[in-house]
C-alpha cells in the first residue's frame, strides 16, 4: 500500500492489496496529508472486512436507480400517492441526472433541498415552494437511497442526517372559529360548500379523502351513521361515524336537492359521476366575502375536536376523531383560553369559597392611614 503521483494529474493516487489483488484508486485530493487519511481509512475498511471493490452503485446512475425503484416500490402505493411520488422522482432526476449513486453524498442532498426550496410554486409562481413539499420529497429520496442500500448498491444512506425545514413556520395560525364567523361563512358559501362545512364541522371528517369523496350509499339515514370505509388513513378511520341531528337534517335536504343526479354527495360540476376534486378557490372566495381571515378548510376538523373537548372526556374525543392515541387530540385542540379561565374560576371558588379574597395594595388604604395618624396624635 502507498501513495503516488500519476503523470498528468494533480491528485494523489493510492495502491492497496485486497484479496491477493493489487488495486489502484484516486484519492481525488491534492493534499498529501488528506490523501494519507483516506488511505488509512481504506486500510481500516479492508482490515475489518467492510470494503467492497466495485460496488454496483459506482456503475449505476441515479436515473437507473429511479427506474428500479419505480417498478419495484411505486405499484404498492395508493393511486393518489403514486401520482405524487412520480412527480417527486421527476424532480430528482432533473437535479441528480446521470450521476452515479455512489457520487451522491450528504452535501449533494443538502444542495438538492436548498435548490428545491428556491424554486417557484407551480400553483403560485410568485411564491417559493413550501418547506413541507420539500420535506416530502426528501422523505422519498431517503426511501430511494434506502432501497439502494438494501440492494447493496451503496453501503449507507447519504440522506440520513440531512436537516429538514421547520414546517410549523409556514403553517397558518390555528384559531378557534367563532360562532359569528361561522354564520357569516355559511351565509356567503355556495350551497354545496355550505353542506360540506356543516358536515365537516359536525363529523370531524378529513376534507377530501373522507368528506368530498363521500357517496350516498355510505350514509345510513335510518341509524344516523356514516361509513367512510374505502382507502382510509388508518384502520380505526373506517369505524362508523355518528351523525348529529343537524348533520342528518342538512344531508336529507341536500339529497332532495340533488334528486339522485349523482352517486356522490358532492359531484363534480363537469363529471357528475365523479366527486369534486378541489374547493380551494370557492373556499378562499367565501372567506373573503364573509370578511373572515383565511384558514385552511381542514381546520374544521380542529374546530370539531375542540368543541367536543369542551363537554366530552378524552376517550369520547379519541373515538370521535378516530385516533389511535388519546394524546393526538392535543394537536387538534384550538384556543382553550376561555375554558381555562372558567376552570380557574371554579378552582378559586373551591379554594376560597365565599370568603373575601386577600387583596394586595401598593399603598395602604385611606381608612387605615387616617387611623394610624389618629393613634400618633
Amino acid at each position: 500500500m502507498g501513495l503516488y503521483r500519476r503523470k498528468g494529474t494533480r491528485f494523489w493516487w493510492m495502491s492497496y492489496s485486497w484479496k491477493s489483488e493489487q488495486h489502484f484508486e484516486s484519492t481525488k485530493c491534492t493534499s498529501k496529508a488528506l490523501a494519507n487519511k483516506i488511505l488509512s481509512k481504506r486500510e481500516g475498511e479492508i482490515a475489518m472486512q467492510m470494503f467492497k471493490v466495485g460496488q454496483q452503485g459506482e456503475r449505476m446512475s441515479f436515473t437507473g436507480l429511479c427506474k428500479e425503484f419505480e417498478s419495484a416500490h411505486v405499484p404498492t402505493l395508493a393511486a393518489s400517492t403514486q401520482t405524487n411520488v412520480l412527480h417527486f422522482l421527476e424532480n430528482m432526476r432533473k437535479f441528480f441526472g446521470d450521476r452515479t449513486v455512489s457520487d451522491i453524498d450528504a452535501g449533494l442532498v443538502a444542495d438538492y433541498r436548498n435548490y428545491r426550496k428556491s424554486q417557484p410554486s407551480e400553483m403560485n409562481p410568485t411564491r417559493r415552494i413550501k418547506g413541507a413539499t420539500v420535506n416530502r420529497e426528501l422523505a422519498y429520496l431517503r426511501c430511494i437511497l434506502n432501497f439502494a442500500v438494501e440492494r447493496k448498491y451503496i453501503s449507507e444512506n447519504p440522506a440520513h442526517g440531512v436537516k429538514l425545514f421547520d414546517e410549523r413556520r409556514e403553517r397558518p395560525v390555528k384559531r378557534m372559529l367563532a360562532l359569528e364567523d361561522e354564520q357569516r361563512i355559511l351565509e356567503n358559501a355556495p350551497p354545496y360548500l355550505r353542506v360540506a362545512i356543516v358536515l365537516l364541522a359536525q363529523t370531524g371528517g378529513r376534507t377530501y379523502t373522507e368528506g368530498f369523496s363521500l357517496r350516498w350509499d355510505q350514509i345510513d339515514f335510518d341509524h344516523k351513521v356514516m361509513f367512510f370505509g374505502g382507502d382510509t388513513k388508518t384502520e380505526g378511520s373506517s369505524e362508523p361515524v355518528p351523525l348529529t341531528g343537524l348533520a342528518h337534517d342538512v344531508l336529507l335536504s341536500w339529497r332532495k336537492e340533488l334528486a339522485g343526479k349523482s352517486p356522490f354527495l358532492f359531484p363534480s360540476p363537469v363529471k357528475p359521476d365523479k366527486p369534486i376534486t378541489s374547493v380551494r378557490k370557492a373556499w378562499k372566495t367565501t372567506l373573503k366575502n364573509a370578511k373572515v381571515a383565511y384558514f385552511p378548510i381542514y381546520h374544521l376538523r380542529h374546530v370539531f375536536c375542540t368543541r367536543l373537548s369542551w363537554v366530552a372526556p378524552d376517550a369520547v374525543v379519541q373515538r370521535a376523531m378516530r385516533h389511535s392515541s388519546p394524546e393526538t387530540k392535543r394537536h387538534y385542540q384550538l384556543g382553550m383560553v376561555e375554558q381555562v379561565r372558567q376552570n380557574l374560576e371554579k378552582a378559586n371558588e373551591q379554594v376560597y369559597g365565599r370568603r373575601e379574597v386577600l387583596h394586595f395594595y401598593d399603598s395602604q388604604p385611606a381608612a387605615e392611614k387616617e387611623e394610624e395618624i389618629a393613634v400618633c396624635k
